[in-house]
């Protein structure tokens, strides 16, 4: 895989106040300029504060800038980070590398942007600002995430909490926010307000900066659940073939009329006066079509183009056998690398993965609950997304059939669980998912 060239590379900035949502932001940006198939690392400053220093001794008095031993202290944490930072770009190839800090003062703006330039050279530094003012979210932020950090480990909640706005305090004092006049006219930030709420730009140049702040315009922090379906069987399912816009199987049928009342249960759209809104979306081809229409839901289904099946080429509509002689070479290069293969006048997975990041944004822009039917192909791509896997595992990922992936995204991880619906009986089994489900040969399933 190719990586970006010197002058092109990005350093992201975080900007903010503690409980701002700045490590949410980060994890977020990570996964998803990974998963389009750029090489991304975070550098959280706070890590090495307490690597170096553990968490006993850093209580708000730490953060304080009048303590002249720990200002110096958590600028050499900082300046560690930025080393290992530049290390990551300039040995491991990395593309994007993500500087996550307060950086609330111009003074440590500058001193990053001078050491990047002096040890690195020529990269594009931008600086994400994450600003809140609404004491709802902030007082959220804290009690879901803060207080569970390493920071106040067998701490008292109560003694916790009060700590920690002493820390915002006392970062507060000093805080000076990024513009054009106090960091120069030709610096490179956006500001986000209230989670998304307004936004802020300057010297936003590139197709990557673009897509990274298309990217944040669409975060929010609403818990909500998302729902991946693999369509009914097809009678191209029964008989091993790839592509085409085959119609479902009596099994298939059955699936999506079973569907239907599961959703009906799952998201109590008959037990409420006022049913809870539901975003639907599916491919256009007739399998994924035909099991998303038999949804009465509180929303009609919108079929999109980008969520049909992975183009197949001149394989459309064969099965592996027929493949492997009558192109034993393609069946041979598909074999040894799955993610980049693309068939001839088809796609390859990657090809799949930039046709579908607009669903990301389509998903991560809305809060109520989303509800995916597509393919096999499709799928792993999205679900890839949200789990653990590496890009290089997307072509490997399972998506069975007959079976609802629920995950509820959080701000470190994504809580999963399966529902597979037999088609024989009206059982449903649940499962709760921990480790990243692969397979090793798609031959050995229905595909």
């Amino acid at each position: 895989m190719q990586h970006l060239a010197k002058g092109e590379k990005i350093v992201i900035g975080m900007v903010g106040l503690p409980a701002r949502g700045k490590t949410h932001i980060s994890r977020k940006m990570t996964r998803f300029l990974n998963w389009s198939g750029l090489k991304c690392e975070v550098f959280n400053i706070g890590q090495y504060r307490r690597d170096i220093y553990g968490t006993r001794e850093c209580t708000a008095n730490f953060f304080d800038n009048n303590n002249t031993e720990a200002t110096k202290a958590r600028t050499e944490c900082a300046m560690l980070a930025l080393k290992d930072l530049i290390k990551f770009l300039e040995e491991d190839d990395g593309d994007v590398a993500i500087y996550d800090g307060t950086n609330t003062t111009v003074e440590r703006r500058q001193l990053v942007k001078e050491t990047l330039e002096k040890e690195y050279g020529e990269c594009k530094l931008m600086w994400v600002e994450s600003i809140c003012n609404d004491e709802s979210i902030i007082e959220n932020n804290i009690k879901l995430t803060k207080l569970s950090s390493p920071d106040y480990k067998e701490t008292d909640p109560e003694a916790a909490t009060r700590d920690f706005k002493s820390r915002i305090q006392k970062y507060a004092e000093v805080y000076e926010e990024v513009s054009r006049e106090k960091d120069g006219p030709d610096t490179s930030f956006i500001k986000l307000y209230d989670v998304g709420q307004q936004f802020e730009m300057n010297k936003i140049n590139g197709y990557l900066q673009s897509r990274i702040v298309a990217f944040l315009m669409n975060l929010h922090i609403t818990p909500r659940p998302i729902y991946f379906v693999r369509h009914g069987e097809s009678t191209y399912n029964v008989e091993n073939r790839i592509g085409g816009d085959p119609e479902l199987t009596e099994k298939g049928t059955t699936f999506a009329k079973r569907l239907n009342r599961f959703f009906i249960s799952e998201l109590n759209q008959k037990t409420v006066e006022q049913p809870k809104k539901v975003k639907i979306f599916t491919s256009t081809m007739k399998r994924a079509a035909s099991t998303a229409s038999t949804l009465e839901l509180s929303s009609k289904p919108v079929y999109l183009k980008s969520l049909d099946e992975l183009h197949a080429g001149v394989c459309d509509g064969m099965t592996y056998t027929e493949i492997d002689e009558m192109f034993p070479l393609e069946y041979k290069d598909r074999k040894t690398d799955k993610l980049n293969y693309r068939y001839p006048r088809g796609e390859s997975y990657l090809d799949l993965i930039h046709r579908v990041e607009p669903i990301i944004f389509e998903i991560e822009r809305s809060k109520d609950p989303v509800i995916v039917v597509a393919h096999q192909g499709v799928l792993r791509c999205l679900y890839a997304y949200f789990s653990k896997h590496e890009i290089k595992e997307v072509p490997f990922i399972s998506i069975p059939l007959h079976t609802v992936i629920k995950l509820i995204p959080e701000t470190y991880y994504a809580h999963e669980f399966r529902y597979t619906i037999n088609v024989e009986d009206e059982r449903i089994s649940k499962t709760k998912v921990n480790q990243p489900l692969l397979i090793d040969d798609h031959r050995s399933v229905k595909v």
